[in-house]
């Protein structure tokens, strides 16, 4: 059966079960929670920009905001209707209004709908390298699941452009890392060093034993907030081509490992 015909449409995002893991403080996570915390308290503590100029917001005056989203901050009147449309390389408001309505001034995603949304912008941003991927990977690995984890919150990630809520720029690059894992390397490899990631294991077991691997692959994605989710995501672009792509991104001696893509440079 063809994939992704013009007279058969990529299936839908399927998303089978999403979780929020707590991460407890044992030896070898603690000083890496410390430092999320730190960096979380010093993101909170910075005060807002305008959107458009990164003109700071003085004592006792707060800048207006975008009606729409309730997010953005503007400086003036010029500035906002500047930063609506943009131009050249910068993305403007107009298109990026909804991701900030979606994740709000406090940088949470407060609704599942919202967050299936969301993890499903990001792997939208990565398929033409993380697919292509999970393609080569699987013709040398066997069936598995496209493990998609990031250091980064899920509401940092689904925003369009790297900028926070309060208008400054993400203190640190938005990046995945992408593992092709079979079921025995996920129990082997990531149960053992996160025991609660076992709670996902049924329904990762179920994808990776019925997905259809010509239109679809199962995906596991993990964020720093604890948010977690198992799917199954419509192959885009489609097989034949990832087969092209992921022989010539990843057939050159990387057959091992994982690899980083930096969201904002693809």
């Amino acid at each position: 059966m063809s994939a992704n015909t013009a007279d058969s449409p990529p299936a839908p995002f399927r998303w089978l079960k999403s979780a929020e893991l707590g991460y407890a403080e044992d030896a070898n996570t603690k000083n890496s929670n410390q430092q999320m915390d730190e960096q979380d308290e010093q993101e909170e503590q910075e005060g807002r920009v305008c959107f458009h100029c990164g003109k700071e917001e003085a004592n006792e005056v707060t800048f207006p905001k975008c009606s729409k989203c309730g997010v953005a901050s503007y400086c003036s009147r010029d500035c906002q209707v500047s930063n609506w449309k943009s131009g050249g390389d910068k993305m403007g408001h107009k298109h990026t209004c909804a991701a900030y309505k979606r994740v709000g001034e406090d940088m949470m995603i407060m609704f599942s709908d919202d967050k299936d949304a969301a993890r499903q912008d990001v792997l939208s941003k990565i398929r033409f390298y993380a697919f292509p991927y999970a393609v080569y990977k699987s013709s040398k690995a066997g069936r598995g699941l496209l493990f998609v984890q990031s250091d980064s919150s899920l509401a940092v990630m689904s925003l369009p452009i790297p900028l926070l809520s309060n208008g400054r720029s993400c203190p640190q690059q938005r990046s995945v890392f992408l593992h092709w894992l079979t079921m025995e390397e996920y129990d082997k490899e990531v149960c053992r060093d996160d025991f609660e990631m076992a709670a996902m294991r049924n329904e990762l077991k179920s994808a990776v034993e019925t997905y259809d691997d010509k239109v679809e692959v199962p995906v596991l994605m993990r964020f720093r907030c604890g948010q977690v989710a198992v799917g199954v995501a419509p192959l885009v672009p489609d097989y034949k081509l990832c087969q092209i792509l992921g022989k010539e991104y990843y057939g050159h001696g990387q057959d091992s490992g994982a690899v980083q893509l930096n969201i904002d440079d693809v």
